[in-house]
Parts: C-alpha cells; structure tokens; sequence
C-alpha cells in the first residue's frame, strides 16, 4: 500500500469513527416515542389527568408520548414494568400517591416502592371529598361523628379496595375522632359504590373531587367536607374537615417517575418540560376542572415526598390494625 493509499485509509477510518459521535450530538434524546405507563382504567380520573398533561409535556419535549394504560394489581403491574424497564427515558409512568398506601399495606413488592423509581416530578396535588346522598340526614361532619359515636360501625363508607389511599383516609378519620366506621371496599372500575351511596344503603363516600362534584352539581350527593388545608375552590360553601376536626388535612399527589438509574440530564429534562406544561393556562384550567392543582417540584422533593407518605400510611395501618394483604 503506498503512503498515499494508507493515509486515505486512515481518514476513511477516523470518519467512520467520529460519525457515530455526531449522529448522536445531532439526535439527543428524545428522538423517538416515550412511553408513559398508567395503572388505572382508561377513563378513569388518574388516566384522564395523565393524558391532559402528557400532551403538553410531549410538546415541551418535541417529542409524541404514547399512553399504555396497564391495570391489575392496584398499579403493581405499571409500576413493576416501568422498574423493570431500559432507564433510557423512553419508559416512563404516571403514578399516584396510591402508590405510597399500597407499600405501606402490603407484605411485599416486587420491586422497592422508593429506590424502585426515578422520581422527577409531582404534576399535581388533589384533596379528597367527602359526601352523603342528598336525602342523607348527615347535613355535617359533625353530625357523622354524632352517629358514629351513638352507634359504633353503624357508619358506612365506600374505598377503592383495602389499603386504599381512600381507605386509610377513613380509618385516619375514625381515628382522629376516636370512632369505629364500617369500610365496604369498591375495586377500581365498580362504581366506587354510587347506587348503594344513593339507594342510602351506605353512608358516605371518600373519593378524589373530579369524581364526586359532578353528583354534586346534579343534586344526588352532598359534599360535606374537603380535606385540603383550604377550601376547595369549585365548592367554597364546603368547610375544610380540619374546621371540625383540626389539624386532620390530607392531599394527595400525581406525578412522573422513571426506572432506576435514569440519567440525571434526562431527569432534569423531563422535569424542566413538566413545569414548561404546567404553566400553560389551558392545562391549568382544564386540569384544575378534574379538581387537580397544578404543581411540580424537584427529583429530590418528590423523593422525599413518596418515603413520607408510605411512612404516614404505615403508622395508621399498624395504628388501625388492618390486616396487611398478601
């Protein structure tokens, strides 16, 4: 070969070297679909949040968002993938504090509930209801407390299934108003309970306000407590629970995690896009509509957040002596 061949040869070689590198400089990610795993039916209030923010966050990053909503298990299942899956950035989930009431009742998961996940960002905060049928004579939390005292477990209230972020919310309410309350459990996707909330079959439903209020502007259910530290803004006549009981406050959270090991530049990218999609008035009034408040934080608060939930969850599990599922 002579020296002229050769030292083509050599440049031939180092190109197909340093193309690679730029292909990558000039496709960094995302350059392809992300998906973004939801644990709850499609339709439901968890999945229609999820899909109003995922449009504006996938327009943040320039990137589509594909919506796999895969249910069973309370959440276990999407929560399990997205563990499982490449910490690439294209595997994402939408998950909620639900999350944090299933690893405090549970004896075991298949994956850890807090290192499990790459945490990014909340997307928003969310109280819960509290309603009687319109033809209840339970006008107030006062008068709930009233009969659950005068007549222990005589009180009825419907969850979303044992272990519930929505069930631990009743025992905490028992619990800080030294009651017994009678808990009939409801799988996602069953209704929750309204005919037997209508029929007065039972007392009192505890569900998150975007799936309550319409029953409340059609005159079939009554609000009669939030347990937000402020008044709901949607229905102001509607006291506080902690106005009755003080100190009693509850907010749960929907938020953005991804698999362990997920690189901190793609964290940080994500988490930037979440509060560029929040800002966004449209999203902001459509999801404050599904009684969601808008709200992000850091990888580092979210983080924390989830630990102290499954904490608090715990304490009233052990507190109430519910029997940890298998």
């Amino acid at each position: 070969m002579s020296l002229r061949n050769f030292q083509i040869y050599l440049i031939f070689i180092a190109l197909n070297l340093i193309a690679p590198c730029n292909q990558a400089q000039t496709n960094p990610w995302p350059n392809k679909p992300i998906r973004l795993m939801v644990g709850s039916p499609a339709g439901s209030g968890t999945d229609a949040v999820s899909r109003l923010v995922a449009t504006k966050v996938s327009e943040a990053l320039g990137q589509v968002f594909v919506v796999e909503n895969k249910v069973g298990a309370g959440g276990q299942i999407a929560a399990e993938l997205t563990s499982k899956a490449a910490p690439d950035g294209y595997t994402l989930i939408s998950i909620s504090s639900a999350h944090a009431s299933q690893a405090a009742t549970l004896k075991s998961l298949p994956y850890d509930p807090v290192e499990g996940l790459s945490w990014i960002s909340t997307v928003g905060v969310y109280p819960f209801l509290l309603a009687v049928s319109q033809e209840s004579n339970i006008l107030t939390v006062a008068d709930l407390i009233k009969k659950a005292k005068l007549s222990p477990g005589s009180v009825s209230y419907t969850s979303s299934g044992v272990g519930s972020a929505l069930h631990l919310m009743g025992e905490l309410l028992a619990a800080q108003t030294d009651t017994q309350m009678t808990h009939v459990p409801f799988p996602a996707g069953g209704g929750f309970g309204y005919t037997d909330i209508l029929a007065g079959r039972i007392d009192m439903m505890i569900n998150i306000p975007g799936l309550i209020v319409p029953y409340v502007r059609a005159n079939k259910l009554r609000a009669i407590a939030v347990t937000s530290p402020d008044r709901y803004e949607t229905l102001p006549n509607v006291p506080t629970l902690s106005e009755t009981i003080p100190g009693l406050e509850v907010i749960s959270w929907l938020g953005y995690a991804g698999p362990p090991g997920t690189p901190s530049e793609i964290v940080k990218k994500i988490n930037a896009a979440i509060r560029t999609a929040l800002s966004n008035k449209e999203l902001q009034a459509q999801m404050q509509k599904a009684g969601v408040r808008p709200q992000a934080n850091s990888p580092e608060e979210f983080h924390a957040l989830v630990e102290k939930g499954i904490v608090k969850y715990r304490a009233i599990a052990q507190s109430r002596k519910i029997e940890i599922q298998p």
